[in-house]
């Protein structure tokens, strides 16, 4: 009688256990499927919304007079992260970095500025944000497909 309490006790319990661990991967495959799904959503949207701020910021850290230009190079502006990374030598820009780079007419206007910020984490961008602006920080383009900028 004891042996078959201990077997009932038992059969029950692992059938417990099959449950559980079945609802537990429903839960983990649902969790991932969210996820996806809004990485997805957040890929879409965010180029659109990462311009303004971006512009933004480089509004206020005021690019033209507190950074200093790629060495050797005219009317492209590093943040003191890239700047690092150029005189280090180092392999890649490090998260962080900004490039600016502003195009001018060949009658010495300012045409657009070109912003390139390496945020991280996209594979299709080599982790860089990439934008075109007009003068007054309007956005003329969000380049899509951003070539990984070296030191």
């Amino acid at each position: 009688m004891r042996s078959a309490g201990i077997l009932l006790l038992l059969v029950l319990s692992v059938s417990f256990i099959y449950t559980g661990c079945k609802q537990a991967e429903e839960v983990v495959d649902k969790s991932e499927e969210m996820h996806e799904n809004a990485k997805l959503e957040f890929d879409a949207s965010m180029p659109d919304k990462l311009a303004p701020e971006v512009w933004s910021l480089i509004q206020t850290e005021n690019y033209k007079l507190t950074w200093k230009t790629w060495p050797g190079k005219q009317n492209i502006y590093v943040n003191p992260v890239a700047l690092e990374a150029i005189e280090k030598n180092e392999a890649e820009f490090p998260i962080g970095a900004i490039i600016v780079r502003d195009k001018y007419s060949n009658d010495d206007n300012l045409e657009k500025v070109y912003v390139a910020y390496r945020i991280g984490g996209n594979e299709e961008t080599e982790g860089w944000f990439s934008a075109d602006y007009t003068p007054g920080g309007e956005v003329i383009k969000v380049n899509k497909n951003v070539i990984n900028i070296r030191p």
